[in-house]
């Protein structure tokens, strides 16, 4: 085999021409390269070498996943595309049977198609015809400066139909007779304004429903726990509540020590029939406390994190029990 053809659509992008299409593992490893560190054959040896490890988990993933595929990679032709036209925009790429195609983007998926995945499976492309060295670096540079993970709060969202916790979260943000009603930042989205994330809330609400009493029931009596234990702290420290901006009370400290609090005190707590909270009870406990300052610069100032959860979670608990 003297050349590979490769059948593409053309389109031109800021007067750089790029194709797109796909080829086949086999044609893969012929045509495909990463210009990676230390350099050779005149390369620029601007990437990282491969993770063996990396490109085989891929390959995994792709294989035992449902919602794994295999998305267009970008490259770079090193030297000028022969393009033959059979229509408008549409024809073919024909390459020398060497490693002619720079990896731009897609190292480990490729490797991990080409060396570790079994199945028959085409992979997809995007090609620039032969763009400057300065370029190729810079848009690799871009890729990976920009790229961001997903929050978590937004993979609970997305997964909320398999997780009770997300779906208490997302219930009381949504419940017009909710204290944390429209005050949730469901999906981690930057601007909203809204003291806490699905994630932090989330953790917290693992904290507040530990007691083994509590897991064994039913998911409405769940949230009914956690709509009552929020309500009676909205009601106990009202000014705390709504100072969204200068309060730890509705941030992520705030919600994860007194769900700490909560988790040991709701088992003391249940109403009669040991399927609910009495919240004239909780308010019992609550009140001792009900003079601390949430505020930034209040009692815990200078807290932070789960340890600082931990050191306000271990106050409170004094101040309720020192008698």
């Amino acid at each position: 085999m003297k050349s590979i053809s490769l059948r593409v659509i053309k389109t031109v992008q800021k007067n750089t021409t790029t194709y797109i299409g796909y080829m086949t593992k086999e044609e893969a490893s012929v045509l495909l390269y990463s210009d990676h560190y230390p350099p050779q054959n005149d390369r620029l040896g601007y990437q990282r070498p491969p993770d063996l490890r990396r490109a085989e988990s891929f390959a995994k993933y792709l294989k035992n996943s449902s919602s794994a595929f295999s998305t267009p990679i970008l490259l770079n032709a090193k030297n000028p595309v022969d393009f033959e036209e059979i229509s408008k925009d549409y024809g073919f790429v024909k390459f020398p049977t060497n490693e002619c195609l720079s990896i731009v983007d897609g190292q480990h998926r490729s490797l991990g198609i080409i060396e570790f995945y079994k199945e028959d499976i085409k992979i997809p492309f995007m090609l620039f015809d032969n763009i400057a060295d300065d370029l190729e670096q810079e848009l690799f540079i871009t890729i990976n400066r920009e790229q961001k993970k997903v929050s978590m709060s937004h993979v609970h969202f997305l997964g909320r139909k398999n997780d009770e916790y997300s779906q208490i979260a997302i219930k009381l943000e949504s419940d017009k007779n909710s204290p944390w009603f429209q005050n949730v930042n469901l999906v981690g989205a930057r601007g909203t304004k809204r003291p806490v994330s699905l994630q932090s809330l989330r953790s917290s609400l693992i904290e507040l429903l530990q007691a083994g009493e509590v897991k064994v029931l039913g998911f409405h009596q769940k949230y009914r726990i956690a709509i009552d234990f929020w309500g009676v702290v909205s009601e106990i420290w009202p000014d705390a509540w709504v100072g969204k901006k200068n309060s730890l009370l509705t941030k992520s400290i705030g919600t994860l020590a007194l769900s700490k609090l909560g988790g040991f005190l709701i088992p003391n707590c249940f109403n009669e029939k040991k399927e609910g909270l009495d919240k004239e009870k909780l308010k019992m406990y609550l009140v001792k406390i009900s003079k601390v300052n949430w505020m930034s610069n209040g009692d815990f100032k200078g807290y932070s994190g789960r340890h600082g959860a931990d050191l306000i979670k271990n106050e409170l608990d004094s101040m309720i029990f020192k008698d």
